[in-house]
């Protein structure tokens, strides 16, 4: 497990996405649990790789329905 901060995580998110992601962004996906969110001592962390899991889900379902559009 890489546990990270929710800023940490918007800026692995923003490279590896290669597009602004925001500690907003981040917050949403927490708020409505689309990945876990981890504490210590009050400070909310989360996992990377669930980080990059949504993403990679997210982005393929997208891609799907672009193409089917096509």
């Amino acid at each position: 497990m890489n546990l990270v901060t929710i800023q940490e995580a918007a800026k692995w998110a923003s490279i590896h996405l290669d597009k602004s992601v925001t500690i907003s962004n981040i917050s949403y996906l927490i708020q409505y649990g689309k990945i876990k969110k981890y504490s210590n001592n009050g400070c909310t962390l989360i996992d990377i790789k669930d980080l990059e899991r949504y993403y990679k889900t997210y982005h393929g379902k997208r891609e799907l329905s672009w193409k089917k559009k096509l």
